[in-house]
């Protein structure tokens, strides 16, 4: 697959990291991406930017799985809080940077609830008792299969489906939350009569408000004509965290993508520095493992082109010489890899990633 980057992207990041240095509040930089799905094919795809943040403040304090906000935001009664019909985005609160240690630095988590200056989280398991107050949060709508494929790209980004048996363009949702590796889709979406439908769904339910993982990836199978995707937002100019789960009796996948507008070399995803990714022993010893597909080449249920591990203090390519360094290998923007854990404790490992730009 071909991802290019557009100049008026590249020349908003300069332009939006010079003025960090100016001033203490800036707006992201924004641009957009355009990527190829060929068709007969799956293509592996991550969103590269954020939808625009609605607020940014500080945290005055933690108790449990609430955060109160400094100062008076005045937000209304749940306001971030999806309502169909009325209320049409999900929010997520991502921890921004703090002065001295924030160990829940690019973490976010789903608004489950707010007040007017609280926020009701769900952890999903994690604990934020150590984030101290002036950390900074935003919040962020999630990327929705609408904002991402709106219908007025039907035909462009996707194709219309003639019914939910003859489905031309599907975005497959994969098993985030299941037990294993080579999980099958978890989820199953196609364009019908102008809105997103679900199969196995009434095909009158429209789910074009569905969410689309921040740090996961979703596929798009194209049986009809090739098509292509543009995706805008807002840069992500922050850290983020990517959750990794591991299980204490088998490897574990993990369908991840970053939030990043540009390639990112296996050096730089900050996967050995944070500790997230361990070593192997050998070359047929691989304890994690990274799994990229090519989505230049036009398969259905493709397996993975490149695998690679970590090995003796640097990144390796199986069945490629083991003492060959591949670390400036690279990950295109927007796409989704698997990270396949191997057994350990079954505790979640969070892999922070810095933005290179």
């Amino acid at each position: 697959m071909r991802r290019s980057i557009s100049l008026f992207c590249l020349a908003a990041l300069l332009a939006g990291l010079s003025s960090l240095s100016a001033q203490s509040v800036v707006t992201d930089p924004v641009g957009f991406t355009s990527a190829a799905c060929p068709a007969n094919s799956d293509t592996y795809l991550s969103v590269s930017f954020t939808r625009p943040p609605e607020f940014t403040g500080a945290i005055a304090s933690v108790a449990g799985n609430t955060l109160t906000i400094s100062g008076t935001p005045g937000w209304t009664s749940n306001q971030f809080v999806y309502a169909a019909s009325t209320q049409p985005k999900t929010y997520y609160a991502l921890v921004g940077p703090h002065a001295s240690t924030n160990p829940n630095e690019g973490r976010g988590y789903q608004i489950t609830a707010n007040g007017a200056n609280s926020l009701t989280l769900n952890l999903n398991g994690d604990d934020i008792s150590g984030i101290q107050s002036t950390t900074q949060v935003l919040i962020i709508p999630y990327a929705t299969l609408a904002s991402v494929f709106p219908a007025s790209d039907q035909n462009v980004s996707f194709v219309p489906s003639q019914s939910q048996f003859n489905r031309l363009t599907q975005i497959l949702i994969p098993d985030f939350a299941g037990p294993g590796i080579n999980l099958s889709a978890s989820a199953t979406y196609f364009f019908l009569n102008g809105a997103w439908r679900k199969f196995g769904q009434p095909t009158t339910d429209d789910h074009g408000d569905d969410i689309l993982a921040t740090t996961g990836y979703f596929i798009l199978r194209n049986t009809a004509t090739p098509t292509t995707l543009t995706t805008l937002g807002s840069v992500l100019v922050k850290k983020e965290t990517v959750p990794l789960f591991t299980s204490s009796s088998t490897q574990q996948d993990n369908f991840v993508g970053i939030t990043r507008p540009v390639p990112v070399s296996l050096d730089n995803l900050g996967l050995i520095t944070s500790g997230a990714f361990a070593s192997s022993s050998s070359q047929f010893n691989r304890i994690d493992q990274l799994f990229l597909f090519d989505n230049a080449a036009a398969a259905i249920n493709k397996s993975a082109s490149a695998t690679y591990y970590y090995l003796n203090s640097h990144w390796r390519k199986f069945g490629q010489d083991p003492t060959v360094d591949f670390g400036t290998d690279l990950i295109p923007a927007g796409v989704g890899f698997v990270i396949r854990k191997g057994a350990t404790n079954g505790t979640t490992q969070f892999w922070q990633n810095a933005p290179t730009y």
